[in-house]
């Protein structure tokens, strides 16, 4: 999976929500919740011929952010996820100072050079 395809599967959760890197504040459009960021945070290889890269690993982070929990969204990101056959781990769930919560999964991609 490629990451506009990653982009369409998370987009058909929360439609004109996702936003890739990080969600700017400033721009009204933008930061109201609930709302997904996600980000590549690592690219490493994996498998070599001839002593080069021919395959990479990429760990993309998904972050939904919403004003509460919401256990219909994170079942509708998840169910999306593993429909499309997406391994995923949760790794966090946390509150931020403006009360709102963000609940962060972690993704493997697999990408032939």
């Amino acid at each position: 999976m490629k990451l506009d395809e990653l982009f369409t599967l998370l987009n058909s959760v929360l439609p004109n929500k996702v936003f890739y890197g990080s969600n700017i504040y400033d721009n009204g459009d933008n930061s109201s919740m609930p709302f997904i960021v996600y980000e590549e945070i690592n690219k490493r290889p994996i498998g070599y011929h001839d002593d080069s890269p021919i395959i990479y690993e990429r760990t993309i982070q998904i972050t939904l952010v919403s004003k509460r929990k919401s256990v219909v969204l994170e079942n509708a990101l998840e169910k999306n996820m593993t429909n499309t056959h997406l391994n995923y781990s949760l790794i966090s769930e946390f509150f931020n100072e403006d009360h709102s919560i963000n609940r962060v999964y972690e993704i493997k991609l697999l990408e032939e050079k």
